[in-house]
């Protein structure tokens, strides 16, 4: 499927549907962002990725408000309109702010029907389109994107090398990956990480949530073209960290086709 044809595709609420049906997925992710207080009003999202003082997350949002300035920065690099994927994209407040700054193309996708209407009502601009389906199944074309970023998304994603893969097909000639805002582990790290997962989800109610959430490694990125642009295992950014604790303990990772 070709960009064009995305166009195509029908529209619910400002929404392109690929899918028609919700998934099961869908539903309990749903419940437990209810849960967790993370689905915001459209107040709220209007103001990401600065959050308000009242937002039971703030702290993490501060982070990601760092992430997305630095992003922000290296998108001037940028002299031509590109066209980029938000893969993962949520309410889509990501592109929904970029697009205030630059004249890109950005094509939100998720399966979180919810939050994708939300984001068509709030970041109403003609290049933002928002869709409705599975990377996997969309089979999008060849050449297709200049930059896919995920924005806090790829650790629902179970098999990164195939993602990947799938990814760097749709790339452009020049095209890059940008992993932003997710947690990546060295190896003797992952166990204790996926304890911590399951009694997270254990104690708000959602035991079975714990087997979409993935926890990938640093080793999984040696089989790519990868550079980390920014690494919090640094020293330097450690005491940063420790010195300001203002900063994302999350790398920031581009991968190159």
């Amino acid at each position: 499927m070709n960009l064009s044809e995305v166009l195509q595709l029908p529209k619910s609420d400002g929404v392109y549907l690929f899918e028609k049906e919700k998934n099961p997925f869908e539903e309990s992710y749903l419940r437990l962002r209810r849960k967790e207080k993370r689905l915001y009003s459209d107040e709220e999202v209007k103001l990401f990725p600065f959050a308000s003082s009242l937002n039971p997350h703030k702290k993490e949002w501060d982070y990601r408000a760092k992430s997305f300035i630095r992003f922000k920065e290296y998108l001037k690099n940028f002299n031509k309109q590109i066209d980029i994927l938000d893969l993962g994209c949520g309410n889509g407040w990501f592109a929904g702010e970029l697009a205030k700054l630059f004249s890109h193309n950005f094509y939100c996708t998720d399966i979180n029907l919810y939050e994708l209407k939300q984001g068509a009502r709030l970041f109403k601009n003609e290049n933002v389109k928002f869709v409705y389906g599975d990377i996997f199944k969309m089979e999008l074309a060849k050449n297709s994107f200049d930059l896919i970023v995920m924005n806090s998304s790829i650790q629902y994603f179970e098999n990164i090398n195939s993602l990947l893969k799938e990814l760097i097909f749709t790339l452009k000639l020049d095209g890059e990956i940008h992993i932003i805002d997710s947690p990546f582990y060295d190896i003797e790290d992952v166990r204790l990480a996926k304890q911590r997962t399951e009694e997270y989800y254990r104690k708000l109610g959602f035991p079975e949530m714990s087997k979409f959430y993935f926890h990938h490694t640093y080793k999984n990125l040696l089989d790519f073209n990868h550079q980390i642009l920014f690494d919090p295992r640094t020293m330097k950014n450690k005491l940063m960290a420790f010195a300001f604790k203002s900063d994302t303990p999350f790398p920031w990772i581009k991968i190159k086709r």
